[in-house]
């Protein structure tokens, strides 16, 4: 579902699509990781995903992963724990230009490029999580949410809508050869 949501909204033609996993191996992860790679891995030529196998947590933001699948809890996790890394930045960066007046006056041509890491990291900026494989558009915004962070999840809604996000995944899922059994 993602890959067809990122080909039709971003226009990323074949989205990386990893699994997260404690390792890269076939092998590694618990018995649903382990069946969730051998289902991707056998049925992503058939139905043209491009899978590329086992991600660590630490690749995930490599630039070469445009789908990471894992399951709810594990990914609530990580989202969290990147949420608190993002924080964890802005808070030492902000403290370490802060310490003196040589580091302030040192910062202030480097501000325009650091707000815009700040933005990359802030949570806030990205509303919040489209539900997909659902008939209508859904999108929760985060439980912390504040009216930044809600201004941007209804703005990702209105996309999520103009886009015909929905309209388009029901159309690719009909026109694709169905997985017969996922008891192999």
């Amino acid at each position: 579902m993602s890959s067809i949501y990122l080909k039709n909204t971003y226009k990323i033609e074949r989205p990386a699509i990893g699994l997260l996993n404690i390792g890269t191996e076939e092998t590694k992860g618990n018995e649903l990781t382990k069946e969730s790679y051998r289902l991707l891995k056998e049925n992503a030529e058939r139905l043209n995903l491009n899978f590329v196998g086992n991600v660590e947590g630490r690749d995930a933001f490599s630039g070469e992963i445009d789908v990471l699948v894992t399951d709810g809890f594990t990914g609530n996790v990580f989202l969290k724990a990147v949420e608190g890394l993002g924080k964890f930045v802005k808070r030492t960066l902000t403290e370490s230009l802060k310490k003196n007046i040589l580091s302030m006056i040192g910062a202030i041509p480097c501000m325009p490029a650091i707000n815009r890491f700040a933005k990359t990291m802030d949570y806030k900026e990205y509303g919040g999580a489209l539900f997909l494989g659902v008939k209508k558009p859904v999108v929760k915004a985060h439980g912390s949410s504040d009216e930044y962070l809600f201004y941007f999840t209804i703005k990702q809604a209105e996309a999520f809508v103009r886009n015909k996000a929905v309209d388009k995944m029901i159309e690719e899922f009909e026109n694709s050869p169905k997985i017969e059994n996922l008891q192999n």
